[in-house]
């Protein structure tokens, strides 16, 4: 059996899973801005959460606690990286329109 995480490592994918669907149980809704405020947020406070018990767990000594090879407080990164695109909105969950779609370019150029 292959394990992906030493230790406390699992924790890494509970917290994420959690900061992600959290919101969606508490707002009830299936896209849109506040879903992806909410899911900023609460990625946002995991992220926080993951490098504090990171830091606390992998203290003094060998790192013992990893998800992936990788320890515990080091996925507060991506955590918070993924949280920031997010609130941003350089990413979102929202759907593309129906019938709005562009009209795809052909040899002729662009369409008229």
């Amino acid at each position: 059996m292959i394990l992906f995480w030493n230790g406390r490592g699992h924790w890494v994918i509970f917290i994420a899973a959690a900061a992600m669907f959290l919101p969606l149980i508490v707002l009830r809704q299936v896209d849109g801005p506040e879903v992806d405020r909410g899911v900023a947020i609460t990625m946002g406070i995991a992220a926080v959460a993951t490098l504090v018990l990171g830091l606390r767990w992998n203290r003094g000594g060998p790192t013992r606690h990893s998800f992936w090879g990788v320890p515990v407080q080091v996925w507060a990164a991506p955590m918070l990286l993924f949280s920031v695109l997010l609130g941003t909105g350089t990413i979102t969950t929202a759907e593309e329109p129906r019938g709005e779609r562009r009209p795809a370019l052909s040899a002729e150029g662009p369409p008229k």
